[in-house]
């Protein structure tokens, strides 16, 4: 069944080859960052710089994602989805291609910051075409689908670069996700249909852009609904970065080790988004997010528990981490749903804001997680809890302001 929306068909299902774009937009974001991580000791090498700088083209990378977002999302609201997303791709081809052929480290940041931005639009204009052309479950489905590559990309990225690094030199790296950035383009170019149709946009005036900002920003489902995605974020970053020193550190693993507990906890949240999945069209988007989040906050409490009394094994410890990514398996894309479900008129802007408070949130509970030390999971277990639980209580005041999304 479908209806038209300004020109263009809304389907009851998303077209294959368009998600298979869509997909391969959301891979090129998170590839952007994991498949070089094997690289970095090699780069600083030929580079004649330190590990910190190398780093930093990581942190590039994620500024240009927030502000490319932010920036990106709200044009793709007055200007329309189509013209953007091929910028932004092509971008993202020419940055991916001068980084393997940077020769310093200052413009290997440049290269970083303008790759981040390129691949920005794949991510915020993506789920803006999903958000014009689904409605309903569809809508969840898709996002959670889309969320699921995501989530896989941190798992196989360092896998697929270190591979790599076996038989040839790290530029060859950034050559391969060149070629897929190209793919992607020409699979734009081909597949992706302009959504927004010029009688739906918004007007580009200055005015009216912040009134548009204003608009979502005074919807109660959609700060909510952000301030619960956030949080969920929040508790997934704080983990993320306090499991290498939790497994290797205080439980004594291996870098081998640790590397098959955190590829075993992704495959748990990508199999809660295969559920998730499944489950999208008979259980409502807040149903889905209450599960995930009543899971990522009991792993909280296990966490405090075991942090308090002591009981620190890999027995009690590795299972209470686990919960944190299998619980957001199920938010990531319900929740996305959940938050758009009133600003679709806004919905670029709408993820623009989603997407870069996401990254602002995770870069406060991140630090703030190995605060106590390397041999501390206090830091880790009040976060995951307090994130957890406030994710509980914006859920619940979505529901109360808006029984409709109870179903």
């Amino acid at each position: 069944m479908t209806t038209p929306q300004g020109g263009v068909t809304v389907d009851a299902r998303l077209p294959l080859v368009l998600l298979f774009t869509l997909g391969t937009l959301t891979a090129i974001s998170t590839l952007g960052t994991d498949i070089y991580l094997a690289a970095m000791p090699k780069m600083a090498d030929d580079y004649m710089t330190t590990p910190a700088w190398v780093q930093a083209t990581l942190t590039a990378f994620v500024i240009g994602m927030a502000a490319g977002q932010l920036v990106l999302g709200t044009l793709s609201d007055t200007i329309g989805r189509r013209k953007l997303l091929i910028i932004g791709t092509a971008i993202s081809v020419i940055a991916s291609a001068l980084s393997a052929i940077a020769p310093t480290i200052e413009l290997m940041l440049l290269f970083r910051l303008l790759a981040g931005i390129g691949a920005s639009a794949g991510v915020v204009i993506g789920r803006a075409v999903v958000s014009d052309l689904t409605t309903g479950p569809e809508t969840t489905r898709i996002f959670t689908i889309l969320g699921l590559v995501g989530g896989v990309g941190p798992i196989v990225g360092p896998i697929i670069g270190a591979v790599m690094l076996e038989w040839s030199a790290w530029p060859v790296i950034f050559w391969t996700v060149t070629v897929l950035c190209a793919i992607a383009l020409a699979a734009v170019c081909l597949f992706v249909p302009e959504s927004l149709a010029a009688d739906r946009r918004a007007s580009s005036a200055p005015r009216d852009v912040l009134r548009i900002f204003g608009t979502v920003l005074r919807t109660r489902s959609f700060v909510l609904g952000c301030l619960m995605v956030c949080l969920g974020v929040g508790a997934t970053f704080a983990y993320i970065s306090s499991s290498p020193f939790v497994i290797q550190s205080i439980l004594g693993f291996s870098p081998a080790g640790y590397t098959i507990v955190f590829a075993i906890n992704g495959i748990g949240m990508t199999l809660a988004g295969v559920v998730a999945t499944k489950l999208a069209h008979r259980v409502s988007a807040a149903q889905l997010c209450l599960i995930g989040l009543s899971i990522v906050g009991a792993g909280g409490l296990a966490l405090l528990a075991i942090a308090l009394t002591g009981a620190i094994t890999p027995f009690t410890l590795l299972p209470a981490l686990a919960l944190v990514p299998i619980g957001m398996g199920f938010v990531f894309g319900p929740g996305t749903a959940l938050v758009i479900t009133d600003v679709r008129h806004a919905a670029g802007t709408a993820l623009a804001l989603l997407g870069s408070t996401q990254y602002i949130v995770g870069g406060i509970t991140a630090p703030l997680a190995g605060i106590a030390g390397e041999f501390s999971i206090l830091p880790l277990a009040v976060i995951v809890t307090v994130c957890g639980a406030g994710a509980v209580l914006a859920l619940i005041s979505i529901r109360r302001s808006a029984p409709e999304l109870r179903a």
